[in-house]
């Protein structure tokens, strides 16, 4: 197999990339030093951290899924999967701001503002819950996930690294028994708790036995929208070409057309079910978030996440056009930031959708550690696994 160097080796300047991270971390703690006190700081900073971490977790996924069934028209994007996985260790530290300012979060802890004018005691559905809502066990199942997130994608990277170096084919088969064993299930099981832990919780008197899955849903719809546009803006720059095909971008468009319905599915079910049963504890975040400008909101993710990216992904001819597949994953990860802020930001803001300087501040931060991340991790190794004999099948893959 005969292919051209510059295309599956990704050539930048590891200082800038370096620069970008630092600077993306200097304005955390800058954006923390000056928010310290306010809460509405942490809502901001947990609303952008989940937004990026979301994207990587959502990566974790696919390319587990990828090895657990040896999967071959995905080899030749492969590498851009575990590169993405790799960023969890450069998310890991950020997490301590949302620590730090628990007390601000979360409305189950007893020194939270809330219970200055309500008494804690009082609030039986809180204490029943306090068995898992509470700060030691919070911090320890974060502690959890966190460690097996990292187990995860550095066991994953290195592996894939080195079996670039020397083909062993027991290196692969290693991979495909590490996913397939109880790792996946533990994977599902603590971003689940995450979503629970640090999304539902904020609400501690509502619950969904859905939420689960409604994070996992939007978690791994962004993370193809970010490989799609990632893979097109690399063969804008003269990568990936006779790699990575409209065959390949034809399936991407296909993953982010099902996962834009298994959404609406989620979401929706979600929204009758608790509708229907009319409990006062479950509706009540629905009715939040149908005041105000939070009512616009709400009709936006109906319209912007399901039928707008619904009826132009239906067609066949849209997921095989480049430009017009560029635009869509753009859309999916705004839609995606909405949907964020939707879930975590009425709690602090009750009447009106709010995007104020420590959400840009917040956002632009992160937004440089990822692609500096990204782009540094990217400069580590070939843009695909060159001796995974599956590379050649991949490249010629057609739908059919």
């Amino acid at each position: 197999m005969n292919l051209n160097p510059n295309t599956y080796t990704y050539i930048s300047k590891s200082s800038y990339n370096l620069i970008l991270i630092i600077i993306g971390y200097v304005g955390l703690v800058l954006t923390w030093f000056f928010g310290i006190s306010d809460k509405v700081f942490y809502f901001s900073y947990l609303t952008s951290y989940f937004y990026w971490l979301s994207i990587i977790l959502g990566g974790m996924f696919f390319i587990m899924v990828h090895y657990a069934f040896s999967s071959t028209w995905s080899v030749s994007i492969r590498r851009l999967m575990e590169n993405t996985i790799m960023l969890i260790p450069l998310f890991t530290l950020p997490f301590l701001p949302v620590l730090y300012g628990m007390e601000k979060l979360f409305k189950w802890l007893p020194n939270h503002y809330y219970w200055k004018t309500h008494d804690f005691e009082a609030d039986h559905l809180i204490q029943h819950k306090l068995a898992y809502l509470n700060e030691d066990s919070f911090i320890f199942r974060a502690l959890l996930y966190f460690v097996l997130w990292n187990i995860i994608s550095i066991y994953i990277y290195y592996n894939s690294i080195k079996h670039d170096r020397t083909g062993e084919i027991k290196i692969l088969e290693n991979l495909r028994y590490f996913c397939m064993s109880p790792m996946g299930v533990f994977f599902f099981i603590s971003l689940t708790g995450a979503g629970l832990d640090w999304h539902m919780s904020l609400d501690p008197h509502w619950y969904s036995t859905m939420f689960g899955v409604y994070t996992f849903a939007g978690a791994f719809l962004a993370f193809l929208a970010f490989l799609t546009f990632t893979i097109i803006r690399m063969q804008d720059q003269g990568y990936l070409k006779g790699i990575v095909s409209t065959e390949h971008f034809h399936d991407l468009g296909k993953y982010l057309f099902a996962f834009t319905v298994f959404y609406c599915y989620i979401a929706g079910a979600q929204f009758y079910f608790i509708w229907y049963s009319n409990i006062p504890e479950e509706t009540i975040w629905y009715l939040h978030r149908w005041i105000g400008s939070w009512k616009i909101i709400s009709v936006l993710l109906i319209v912007g996440k399901f039928f707008i990216p619904f009826f132009i992904l239906i067609f066949r001819g849209s997921k095989r056009n480049i430009r017009l597949l560029q635009v869509m994953t753009i859309w999916i990860l705004f839609m995606h930031y909405i949907d964020i802020n939707f879930i975590i930001m009425p709690t602090v803001h009750k009447t009106n959708f709010h995007f104020g300087l420590y959400d840009l501040f917040t956002m632009i931060s992160f937004a440089l550690i990822f692609v500096g991340g990204f782009k540094f991790i990217t400069t580590r190794s070939n843009l695909v696994p060159l001796n995974d004999t599956e590379l050649v099948h991949s490249i010629n893959h057609r739908n059919h």
